[in-house]
């Protein structure tokens, strides 16, 4: 993801111009505020007494020079009138007096006044404060206090190294800082793209390989659940096709082949047309099967929602059966709640019960018994189909309501149907709320039951 290091770089760049940048303003900052500004206060404070002393009391005027020379400070007194009234030393360039002619005017109006220049006189760049003596509205004397300017820059060029370490500081977390964010996020997100692209290309292993701790690692792990559900949907979808060609590959082989026989004279034709009109049939069943089974699970098999009494579906199917189950010599006994009431579409569950009691026919030695029974459990509808069948092994239970899942793989496919009837249920009695479980034994038989949400009247 080149995009993403290259905005990191670009952000740590910015981030470490502008800490260098903010450095040197500090740095600019701490030499004006810190040395320049208290530098001025401290001569103005020192020429003042220096000026205070020479006015009262002039035998101090040693002591006070003694202490300046040893706080690193020089200081010069003048009470020359000639020198006060013109340059100093006489005839000299403005830009090399000590005191110009503009500053002799402030002082003789009684300002203090700050010199910070360049002085040929006295030999270097210099800083001070220059204090007047009026006597009365005259100016009789002036006191200077000043020192070098390289002397402030040599402390501040003792502290620079301090501020540089700093910055240096700075500049390895920042470095630090932006590893841990490329070791944290901009990495992980580069095998999220990765895992996007190849799941793009139809590869949805969805391993992506991000261990991370964070937002990120969150989302890498959704990332693969996700992958992981897309693949099961794949398989699942391969899985199907695979099963429709193989149930629609009997009854073609059979239509084919008896079609064949049709075009030549034979008595049997009437046979032959019979078995083809049959597996026609059964195609056009599984389709419709198919058909509806994607409506239900897609949601757009709309159910009707009516207020129904259970036990009257329960002998609707038991009628419709009838047929069969009497051509098997079963018993089929009904032990129903008639008081029962549930909510929901009356031809759905007709075609639950149906189907219910077709699978219970189909599996059924003749002589065998069935029971439907209606009962109140705990506040629902618990309705029960029970055979005395052959029965599932207990592996087989939790995958017979797939999509064309067979618990026997060795019957053939033109014995029983194609392995939908109980997707189908199983989505119907979802869509009306209610749930499906199966127990059953080998050699004893098999109870389906369902429960529905039971309604008051």
């Amino acid at each position: 993801m080149t995009g993403i290091n290259a905005k990191l770089w670009w952000l740590f760049a910015g981030i470490s111009a502008a800490g260098l940048a903010l450095l040197a303003f500090a740095a600019i900052s701490v030499y004006e505020a810190v040395y320049v500004d208290s530098e001025r206060t401290q001569l103005v404070e020192m020429a003042e007494a220096l000026a205070n002393t020479y006015q009262n009391d002039g035998q101090s005027l040693d002591t006070i020079h003694s202490f300046l020379d040893e706080a690193g400070l020089d200081a010069v007194t003048v009470d020359d009138p000639m020198v006060l009234g013109s340059a100093l030393p006489l005839q000299a360039p403005e830009e090399d007096v000590v005191i110009t002619f503009r500053e002799r005017e402030r002082l003789s109006q009684g300002e203090t006044v700050i010199i910070e220049r360049q002085n040929a006189y006295l030999g270097s760049d210099l800083i001070g404060a220059a204090v007047p003596v009026l006597t009365g509205s005259e100016l009789t004397a002036v006191a200077l206090v000043y020192r070098p300017v390289s002397d402030l820059l040599q402390a501040f060029l003792n502290v620079l190294p301090v501020l540089l370490t700093a910055g240096v500081l700075a500049l390895a977390a920042l470095l630090l800082i932006r590893r841990q964010i490329q070791i944290d996020y901009t990495a992980p997100l580069e095998a999220l793209e990765a895992s996007a692209e190849r799941m793009a290309a139809g590869h949805f292993e969805g391993n992506t390989g991000v261990t991370a701790d964070n937002e990120v690692g969150e989302l890498a792990r959704s990332f693969e659940k996700m992958a992981a559900s897309i693949q099961a949907q794949d398989d699942d979808k391969r899985e199907f096709l695979q099963n429709v060609s193989h149930e629609l590959r009997t009854p073609l082989s059979y239509i084919k082949g008896y079609s064949e026989l049709l075009q030549q004279p034979a008595d049997d034709q009437a046979e032959i047309a019979a078995i083809v009109y049959s597996e026609s049939e059964r195609m056009e069943r599984l389709v419709n099967q198919l058909l509806d089974l994607t409506r239900l699970e897609g949601g757009t098999g709309q159910l009707k929602s009516e207020l129904l009494a259970l036990a009257e579906i329960v002998r609707e199917a038991v009628g419709k059966t009838e047929v069969k189950w009497r051509k098997k010599q079963l018993r089929v006994r009904a032990e129903l709640d008639e008081e029962l009431l549930v909510k929901g579409d009356g031809d759905r569950l007709l075609q639950v019960l149906i189907n219910l009691l077709d699978n219970a026919i189909a599996y059924t030695d003749p002589a065998g018994v069935i029971l439907v029974r209606l009962s109140d459990a705990n506040g629902e509808a618990l309705l029960e189909v029970i055979d005395s069948g052959i029965g599932i092994a207990q592996e087989h239970l939790p995958h017979v309501a797939e999509r064309f899942y067979r618990a026997d793989k060795g019957r053939t496919r033109t014995g029983g149907g194609a392995g939908i009837g109980l997707s189908i249920v199983r989505e119907i009695i979802e869509l009306h709320g209610g749930t499906l479980a199966i127990d059953s034994t080998v050699g004893q038989g098999t109870n389906v039951s369902i429960r529905l949400p039971k309604q008051d009247i």
